[in-house]
């Protein structure tokens, strides 16, 4: 009987101990739900990017302009800590343009900014930059 009490209590010692890491490691991960505004470079125009977070799971839709010609593309990714990261499918292509890509991007101490790099399935890479426009 004593086996099984201590057995008990430390499985709930260990257990709580997981919690409150997994708490805390949860807290540290700062929320960038909201709508972003994409500022990269004046080709591009009417450039919004949307991010849903639960935890640390993001949703990704993206519409942007480039030089009139409209793009949409959607994702899924993770953040950890200030790093963020997903994966792209293009729904509405730019011609000539890749369907798929990846966006690796750190925010801004401040919370204002991502900023970071796209790397695409046809070895094209180049800089990124959104702003925060509401939470």
């Amino acid at each position: 009987m004593k086996t099984i009490k201590l057995f008990v209590l430390l499985l709930f010692v260990c257990c709580s101990f997981s919690l409150l890491s997994f708490n805390t490691s949860q807290s540290d991960t700062p929320n960038i739900s909201g709508l972003w505004a994409d500022s990269n470079s004046v080709n591009f125009q009417h450039c919004y990017v949307i991010f849903s977070q639960t935890g640390n799971t993001l949703k990704v839709a993206h519409y942007l302009e480039f030089k009139g010609a409209p793009m949409v593309e959607e994702g899924e990714g993770i953040i950890n800590n200030h790093k963020v990261s997903y994966k792209v499918v293009v729904t509405r292509a730019i011609p000539g343009w890749a369907l798929k890509g990846e966006h690796l991007l750190e925010l801004s101490p401040d919370g204002s900014t991502l900023r970071g790099v796209f790397k695409d399935e046809q070895g094209n890479t180049g800089p990124l930059v959104f702003k925060r426009i509401r939470p």
